[in-house]
């Protein structure tokens, strides 16, 4: 394997690890909402973050790479819900951005199925960095400050 592939291999299992912990955050961000619908999408999102490490461990499966090591059980979480939210919705935006790179490697190789698969991550973790970041902003920042939210208010009917 050539110096230019081992490198396409390396950023497909640094993709790899970022998405199985950021799966791992949006679980435990999801246990802490007491609203069921906006705990219900955060659990979806974390699936979307399971499936991109199922498509990026193939890809390396295919170039003949893996096991990889698996990334520690424990993840460290601030007390601040909202701040959780914006962090990982601007590592999502950061993924995103990783994953374009990462695509054009994989075009340079050649590799389009590799490239094909960052480009599904990356206009995924585009939309997952939008949605977290409206949830911390709009929808979710009454719900986790215990005010009801703006659409329950009296007298919008």
């Amino acid at each position: 394997m050539g110096a230019r592939h081992t490198r396409l291999a390396a950023a497909l299992a640094a993709a790899w690890e970022a998405e199985v912990v950021s799966a791992r955050r949006m679980t435990a961000l999801a246990e802490r909402i007491a609203d069921a619908r906006v705990r219900a999408r955060l659990m979806v999102l974390a699936a979307f973050c399971r499936a991109h490490a199922s498509r990026l461990l193939a890809r390396l499966a295919a170039l003949g790479r893996g096991p990889l090591p698996v990334p520690p059980e424990d993840i460290e979480l601030d007390p601040d819900t909202l701040l959780e939210l914006r962090r990982e919705g601007a590592f999502a935006r950061a993924s995103a951005a990783r994953y374009e790179t990462t695509a054009e490697l994989a075009r340079q190789q050649a590799d389009l199925s590799s490239a094909w698969v960052c480009e599904l991550n990356r206009t995924e973790e585009q939309d997952r960095s939008r949605e977290l970041l409206s949830l911390a902003e709009g929808a979710l920042g009454p719900v986790v400050h215990g005010a009801p939210p703006a659409s329950a208010a009296p007298g919008d009917s």
